[in-house]
């Protein structure tokens, strides 16, 4: 049934007003108020044009993008119950009753979404509940080309896991990042660029490839693998010193993690006979890797030991509330 043309009329006019409050906030940088705007000129649109009409997915697509963005944000604040809400809408718009009829575009945020929600809960000390939004997030990206590279993904499982305290299951996840993003910078080198893989950039995979070194040590340690989790620290300081220098607070925390694995090899290689009242297991013990805080402020819940996790949010949504280029890598 057809509207009436006063009706038609009221919409328009509602839409232009959104529009422009839209724009005014985001000039003023209001993120938040801009998104309210945003919403409702989607709804209006919805009534005005139908939920199939093309306007509508695009604008939901923006609206997704900026839910994650402010959502992770939230995140970084403590303010838990503002990024659930977000994510929450941004999950029900990337469902298949939601109003992005670009199929590989809405399973593209719907990844994100889990992704962010798999964050989410590791930032709340709920990891069951985070690696069942991340396994979500790392089975669209595994059967999707247009999902970019799901290295973080596997990041984000290797920290989540290694808080859990299942080390082999978090060495594996880290050890496939760094073979994704190894392959990736072939394909780039060759000048193949890499299909969808190829698009993020390349000092974020830089960055991110340090972390994964980084990541691959934590857990060869905790393994008792020192020999390999030297190796891997080490590799861990090339990259970092190439892509943040020599003097970066990121690479001098990896030196210090790489100094400190140097002296307990040293330690276990050497006939130590334990003093009265000390126990011959403290010399294994490992203490919070420099990274926790300093790599991963938002992912690490209180009382919760991070290894140096990464947080899709940057990746996924650091481009704030614009069409989505993807959009967590998550480094600081």
């Amino acid at each position: 049934m057809a509207m009436a043309p006063d009706d038609v009329e009221d919409l328009k006019k509602r839409l232009r007003q959104h529009d422009q409050m839209y724009a005014s906030m985001q000039q003023q940088g209001k993120p938040f108020e801009a998104l309210e705007h945003l919403e409702k000129g989607l709804f209006v649109r919805k009534e005005l044009y139908g939920p199939e009409h093309p306007e509508v997915g695009r604008v939901c697509q923006v609206f997704t993008t900026s839910c994650n963005t402010l959502a992770m944000n939230s995140l970084q604040r403590d303010n838990h119950m503002l990024a659930y809400e977000l994510l929450k809408k941004a999950e029900i718009l990337t469902s298949p009753s939601g109003y992005i009829s670009d199929n590989k575009m809405r399973m593209k945020l719907r990844a994100v979404t889990f992704n962010n929600f798999g964050c989410f809960y590791k930032r709340r000390g709920k990891l069951h509940a985070a690696l069942q939004y991340l396994a979500k997030a790392l089975k669209i990206e595994l059967t999707s080309e247009e999902v970019d590279n799901p290295a973080g993904t596997h990041l984000n499982l290797c920290a989540t896991l290694s808080q859990l305290g299942r080390h082999g299951p978090a060495l594996e996840h880290a050890q496939c990042a760094l073979e994704l993003l190894e392959a990736m910078q072939d394909s780039r080198e060759k000048g193949e660029g890499g299909g969808a893989f190829g698009q993020q950039n390349t000092t974020d995979d830089g960055s991110i490839l340090a972390i994964a070194w980084h990541n691959i040590a934590v857990e060869q340690e905790h393994l008792g693998m020192l020999d390999a989790g030297l190796t891997s620290y080490e590799q861990a300081v090339i990259v970092a010193e190439r892509e943040w220098g020599a003097g970066h607070i990121k690479t001098l925390a990896i030196k210090h993690s790489l100094e400190e694995a140097k002296h307990k090899a040293s330690t276990r290689r050497s006939p130590v006979k334990p003093h009265a009242g000390h126990s011959m297991q403290g010399v294994a013990s490992k203490a919070a890797s420099p990274l926790d805080s300093i790599l991963n402020p938002a992912s690490s819940a209180p009382g919760l030991k991070g290894q140096g996790g990464f947080r899709q949010s940057n990746i996924a949504a650091k481009k704030g509330p614009s069409p989505l280029q993807k959009g967590g890598a998550k480094v600081g």
